[in-house]
């Protein structure tokens, strides 16, 4: 799909499709959930959503706890039976990332995982891991929270006898960026990329680490047994909330084509609670779609191993290989 019906097709669904939220009937009375990026804007609205269906325990993870206290008393304002706590969680600290999953491991039970924390720059800036800043928020932190956290939801799969749901939130504009950026020359694709060079000034980095996200998401899923644990991923649409807060163009354009933060929230729930069929499936407009035809092609499926594989190496030298799982070879 070219960048042009990419863009095309946003605009269609943007004024053409509304979300809906889950069936009011949608009952998940007793499970744990946790959200991150959950103290404003779609995770805000995510979180609140699943409270209100009778989540046990809803667990936001944020990197502000004095944020994260005020979406809590929102939150439990509105569902005082559900059981809100606030976990530190900072996607550019490896060290932030091992605490809470090992505090994580602690559960008794973790049913349903929303990794939906990212952000979005329009000038390159480097994280305090060294990193570019997407590729260490956005991919390296939602890959190594993905696999740290696979033990506690497979643990719960086997406890109820039903397939615990991770959802990654990823975006329509990840169809913007091309392959190419992840089978380029380059021995590595991550080093290049933590280079100012390669970084061009506006929305293409983070467009490309979305891209990211989604063939990190699919590989995941060969690797997970879908009897333990549904992987997939969900475009939740052009929303207005702080996210765009350092892109004037995108709060300009939404003006006119954005959904409202909750909207965004039905996406993100509907992704994580329903279409159980979905194990590495890209969902938008509350649907299972197809991703284009580079992510399907030979060259898609090759950047798709290269970034599996270079992104597991990295990890495991980073936060070692006795913290990551055992159990990733090819799904039965």
């Amino acid at each position: 799909m070219s960048s042009m019906l990419t863009l095309l097709s946003i605009l269609w669904y943007q004024l053409a499709f509304k979300p809906k939220p889950v069936p009011p009937e949608t009952n998940i009375e007793g499970q744990t959930a946790i959200v991150t990026g959950s103290n404003t804007g779609l995770g805000l609205a995510a979180a609140k959503q699943l409270a209100s269906h009778g989540l046990a325990r809803l667990i936001l993870a944020v990197r502000d706890i004095s944020k994260g206290e005020e979406a809590k008393a929102a939150i439990s304002r509105e569902n005082p039976k559900c059981q809100v706590e606030v976990w530190q969680l900072d996607q550019d600290s490896w060290d932030s990332m091992s605490a809470f999953a090992g505090k994580a491991q602690s559960l008794d039970r973790l049913d349903i995982l929303l990794l939906n924390a990212g952000m979005k720059r329009l000038e390159y800036t480097r994280s305090a891991s060294g990193h570019e800043t997407h590729i260490q928020v956005n991919h390296l932190g939602t890959a190594l929270l993905s696999l740290l956290l696979l033990a506690p939801l497979r643990k719960t799969a086997a406890l109820t006898g039903n397939p615990s749901r991770m959802t990654i939130t990823a975006s329509s504009l990840a169809f913007i960026a091309s392959v190419d950026s992840v089978t380029g020359p380059e021995d590595q694709v991550i080093p290049f990329l933590d280079e100012p060079a390669s970084f061009k000034p506006g929305t293409d980095r983070y467009c490309l680490s979305k891209l990211l996200n989604v063939l990190w998401a699919r590989e995941l899923a060969k690797h997970v047994n879908a009897k333990e644990v549904v992987v997939n991923m969900v475009n939740p649409g052009w929303c207005m909330s702080e996210f765009h807060r350092e892109d004037p163009g995108a709060v300009s354009a939404g003006k006119y084509l954005g959904w409202s933060s909750e909207q965004g929230g039905y996406e993100l729930v509907d992704a994580a609670l329903r279409h159980p069929d979905s194990h590495g499936q890209y969902l938008s407009e509350q649907k299972i779609r197809s991703v284009p035809g580079s992510v399907l092609s030979a060259q898609g499926q090759v950047a798709q191993k290269r970034l599996w594989d270079e992104t597991l190496a990295l990890l495991r030298a980073v936060v070692g290989p006795d913290q990551l799982p055992n159990h990733l070879a090819l799904a039965d």
